[in-house]
């Protein structure tokens, strides 16, 4: 569980344009949120892939393609040299120490760049923009996608009290009060509550639910690219979920229960286990 060092959700009030980078999956997005009190949300979206060469590779180099899709998006949009505040949405575990300031614990899911972990990622963002003439933004917050999906769903419904995630990976965020968060040293005047991240998908990564996963559940980790951790989201995250049915399947083959077809390690996803239910 970390400290988000958000002390407060939308108010409906916000007013402007602002920027959002968001890392996670496979897709990486940058958003253009222009909010008004008095008009509906205009929300401005365009994805990019992030090839696998940059998702294991060299560090700085998946910061130096963030920043060039920064720049092709502000340039597209006609925002090249306009100043603007930015959030980056960084769905890793991160250990916090103010609101834009977060060094990363490990990486997750389909990302394992080399020479980032234990660095401070805002750091290697700013260092990227700062070699893109044009792209002029003050990155004014780091979260991951549970906190942002808090914060969005406040903003729609007054009445959100927890963020989660079901995707590629799984995590949740919920408000705590102050008194509460024992790793908070210090006096925080005006501040009773702030969002915590969880971090859940790691539950069960010291053992405590070795009991429930089966043989399948286990080569799924062992064939994974980071063993032994997130032991919860492997069970059921949509980066594994395929995978797990996959070899379902496989067994059900060699027990003549289901015909024969071949299907090669990761490449049976989510998506296809959704096909196959309708």
């Amino acid at each position: 569980m970390a400290n988000t060092f958000v002390p407060q959700l939308l108010s409906g009030h916000e007013k402007g344009d602002f920027l959002a980078l968001d890392l996670g999956g496979t897709n990486f997005r940058v958003i253009l949120l222009k909010l008004d009190p008095e008009r509906p949300l205009d929300c401005i979206v365009k994805y990019y892939t992030v090839p696998e060469p940059l998702r294991l590779g060299e560090g700085q180099l998946l910061f130096d393609f963030l920043a060039d899709c920064m720049h092709n998006f502000l340039e597209e949009k006609g925002l090249l040299g306009k100043k603007l505040p930015l959030g980056f949405c960084f769905s890793f575990p991160m250990i916090q120490t103010g609101i834009n300031e977060g060094i990363l614990v490990t990486w997750t899911k389909s990302f394992k760049c080399k020479n980032v972990v234990g660095k401070e990622v805002v750091q290697m963002l700013n260092h990227a923009f700062s070699k893109k003439k044009g792209v002029d933004v003050d990155v004014v917050a780091v979260i991951n996608d549970a906190t942002g999906t808090m914060m969005m769903g406040s903003y729609l419904d007054k009445r959100s009290a927890v963020g989660m995630i079901l995707g590629t990976g799984c995590n949740a965020a919920y408000f705590e009060r102050v008194d509460k968060i024992e790793k908070w040293e210090g006096k925080h005047p005006g501040i009773d509550e702030v969002i915590i991240d969880i971090e859940w998908g790691a539950f069960g990564d010291n053992g405590v639910l070795d009991f429930m996963k089966t043989d399948i559940d286990k080569q799924v980790d062992l064939a994974s690219l980071l063993v032994h951790s997130f032991t919860f989201e492997k069970l059921f995250a949509g980066k594994y979920i395929g995978e797990i049915v996959k070899r379902v399947l496989s067994r059900l083959i060699d027990e003549n229960v289901l015909s024969r077809c071949d299907v090669e390690s990761w490449n049976f996803t989510a998506a296809d286990v959704s096909n196959t239910m309708e």
